[in-house]
């Protein structure tokens, strides 16, 4: 019981949870702001489906049933007011006003992209909703706010104290990511054989067109290897205390590499390294002398 409090119950300084709040609706209002110009697409009744047919569409991908608000609300002029509140949660969410009001809106209408248009759902918006799902059931430290998170940074005795658990289980999804990632790859030909790397690049989801990556495909077979080393140990470099700055810069210079040289990937990148904020703590415990009481 001991070992179960420690892991899950712990208190932490809550800045931790502020900050990861922060970081996920500065997120939040970008996946909002990305999706806006093809709101009337994939999300109204004059884009490329109707409800019906996407409601139907959903249960044939999944078994499951939609539960979307563009399931009611499916003219041009409605989707768009949805993603502008959505847009405002996201904001207000940020400055830790009415947070959990603020968090359940963006993290509905995120759900709710996904169940109108699955079709178009990306890696990172099921991550989004995951990571959403996870701050709604834990403490979202609304008292603090951008402005007094940096005026306050340095100060370390702050008594805002809550359990850790929601950051615990940000930090399970990050290990199941990559190793799920991981098993995916090498059941896959081109990983398997090392020449993952230069179809990419050769690929319409390659930034820079050309021949060249063909020059290169010596080094990029081992870099292909590489990575998937590099993915197996982000997670553990990240969970241990000692290793987590390298995890840090390792995770963070490798996101920043496929959003640099992917089309169309900046957004994932960005969502892996905010969940990053989960393992991030500027203000660790003191360490208590032995036999002390303070």
């Amino acid at each position: 019981m001991n070992r179960f409090a420690q892991l899950w119950l712990k208190d932490i300084d809550e800045r931790r949870y502020a900050m990861t709040r922060i970081g996920f609706a500065l997120l939040l209002l970008f996946q909002f702001i990305h999706l806006f110009p093809y709101r009337k697409t994939i999300l109204s009744n004059t884009g490329i489906t109707d409800s019906t047919a996407a409601q139907i569409g959903f249960h044939e991908l999944t078994g499951g049933t939609s539960i979307s608000l563009f399931n009611y609300f499916q003219s041009s002029s409605q989707v768009t007011v949805i993603l502008i509140t959505a847009i405002i949660a996201s904001l207000t969410l940020a400055l830790g006003k009415w947070a959990r009001t603020s968090l359940f809106i963006c993290f509905f209408v995120q759900l709710s992209l996904i169940h109108r248009a699955p079709s178009s759902t990306t890696g990172w918006d099921l991550i989004l909703t995951n990571i959403g799902f996870i701050l709604l059931i834990s403490p979202l430290g609304n008292q603090w706010n951008p402005r007094n998170l940096l005026q306050q940074w340095s100060k370390t005795n702050i008594n805002h104290k809550a359990p850790q658990y929601g950051l615990v289980l940000i930090q399970i999804q990050v290990f199941i990511i990559y190793w799920q990632t991981v098993t995916q790859k090498l059941g896959d030909q081109y990983w398997a054989k090392g020449e993952s790397i230069t179809y990419f690049l050769l690929s319409h989801h390659g930034r820079f067109t050309g021949s060249w990556p063909v020059s290169w495909h010596e080094l990029f077979d081992k870099i292909n290897y590489l990575i998937l080393i590099i993915e197996l140990a982000i997670p553990v470099l990240l969970w241990i205390r000692n290793t987590r700055k390298l995890g840090l810069w390792i995770g963070i210079g490798l996101h920043l590499s496929i959003a640099i040289l992917g089309i169309n990937l900046a957004l994932f990148s960005l969502t892996m390294i905010i969940s990053y904020l989960a393992f991030v703590d500027p203000w660790p415990a003191p360490l208590k002398l032995k036999g002390s009481t303070k």
